[in-house]
C-alpha cells in the first residue's frame, strides 16, 4: 500500500528550485538575532469572519499573525494555528497563508507553498498507513501532523538550538513550548549531519520495527542549518549567496557553477528570488556532500547520486521543493 506513494512522482525540474524569499523565510540568515523582534498583528477564533479553511483531521481553535521585524524594518510575516488531538493535547502548528505583500514577504510565494503542502499532504494521506512515521525537521513536521495526522519523529523545537533570547522567544509563540524531550531532535540532527551510510546504518538500529517509515525534506531546510550544526556538534559545509536578476538565466546558472567550484566541490542547488535573482547554495567540502542531508536534498551531486536505500516516492511539482522517501531496511 506504501509503495503507491510512488506513483506520485512528476518529472522534476530538479535544478531549479523556487524557493521564494529574500530571507530563507525561517532561519532568518539575512538577519542580525540583534534587534529582532517580532509582534502580534492579527489573531481570530475559530467561527470568525475571514477564519482560515484548512483541510486537518483536527479542530483548529486560533490563527494567530506575526511580523517578524529587523529593527524597523518588517522582513516577513509568520503564521500560527492551534489546534487540538484531544482535550488534553494543545498543539500549534506553523502554516503559510496568503496575505498583502508586507516588506519583502510575497502573497504568491505564500500560496504556493501553501498549495505544495497541500499536495504533499494529500499524497501522504491516501498512500500511507494511519501507523506511518514520518521523520522531518519539527517545523515540517507540526504541518504533517496537522494536515494529515500521521505520527512524527519530533513536532517542537529545542530551546538550546537557539542562541539568542530574543530567537527563543520568536519560536516559542509561533511553535508553541520547546520539547522537554530533547533526544529525538538531538538524534535527528546528528543523523543529518553524519555520513548517509553511516547514519542509514543508526537509523535502522533505533527507529521502530513495526511501522513504515518515510522521511520528507524540504528546501528550506537549508534555513535550519544553523540548528542543526547546534544540536549535532558538527559544522556542516554550506554557503548560499545572491546572484541578481538577469537577462540570460544560461549565463547566470553558468555563473552559478562556476561559484559552486571555486573553493568548494562544485554541487550546487539554486532557489529563485522573484523580483531579486536567485539565491544559489553549494557544499564546501566533500564529507558535508556525503551526510544524509545534502544527500537528501536536491543538489546536482544528489542527483547524480542519490542515497541509499531511501527511495523516493514524492517531489513536489515545484522543481524538488518537497521531497519524499521511503525508508529501507
Amino acid at each position: 500500500m506504501n509503495k503507491a506513494l510512488k506513483y506520485l512522482l512528476p518529472a522534476a525540474g530538479a535544478l531549479c528550485i523556487a524557493a521564494g524569499l529574500w530571507v530563507a523565510w525561517f532561519g532568518l540568515p539575512d538577519l542580525s538575532p540583534q534587534g529582532l523582534s517580532f509582534r502580534n498583528i492579527l489573531q481570530k477564533n475559530a467561527g470568525e469572519p475571514d477564519f482560515p479553511a484548512i483541510a486537518t483531521p483536527y479542530s483548529i481553535e486560533r490563527w494567530s499573525r506575526y511580523a517578524v521585524n529587523q529593527g524597523k524594518s518588517i522582513a516577513l510575516t509568520l503564521d500560527s494555528v492551534q489546534y487540538r488531538k484531544n482535550a488534553d493535547e494543545p498543539r500549534q502548528a506553523i502554516v503559510y497563508l496568503p496575505d498583502q505583500a508586507v516588506g519583502q514577504t510575497s502573497p504568491e510565494i505564500k500560496t504556493l507553498r501553501r498549495d505544495l503542502w497541500t499536495d504533499a499532504a494529500q499524497a501522504i494521506t491516501q498512500h500511507t498507513d494511519q501507523n506511518t512515521l514520518f521523520l522531518s525537521w519539527w517545523d515540517n513536521s507540526q504541518r504533517i501532523d496537522l494536515f494529515t495526522g500521521r505520527p512524527t519523529w519530533t513536532r517542537a523545537p529545542l530551546a538550546e538550538a537557539f542562541e539568542h533570547a530574543d530567537e527563543q522567544a520568536l519560536w516559542r509563540q509561533l511553535a508553541g513550548p520547546f520539547d522537554q524531550n530533547e533526544a529525538p531532535l538531538r538524534r535527528l540532527a546528528s543523523w543529518l549531519a553524519t555520513d548517509a551510510r553511516q547514519a542509514r546504518q543508526d537509523m535502522a538500529a533505533a527507529l521502530p520495527q513495526d511501522q513504515p517509515i518515510y522521511i520528507l525534506v524540504c528546501v528550506d531546510d537549508l534555513a535550519r542549518i544553523g540548528e542543526i550544526e547546534k544540536l549535532s556538534g558538527k559544522k556542516l559545509g554550506f554557503e548560499a549567496r545572491l546572484f541578481p536578476q538577469a537577462a540570460d538565466i544560461h549565463s547566470q546558472i553558468s555563473e552559478v557553477k562556476r561559484w559552486a567550484s571555486e573553493n568548494a566541490t562544485g554541487s550546487y542547488l539554486v532557489q529563485t528570488v522573484p523580483g531579486q535573482g536567485v539565491r544559489a547554495w553549494r557544499i564546501t567540502d566533500s564529507t558535508t556532500e556525503n551526510t544524509l542531508l545534502a544527500k537528501l536534498l536536491p543538489f546536482t551531486s544528489s542527483l547524480a547520486n542519490p542515497p541509499e536505500k531511501l527511495e523516493t516516492v514524492y517531489q513536489s511539482n515545484w522543481g524538488a521543493y518537497l521531497i519524499i522517501y521511503r525508508f529501507q531496511r
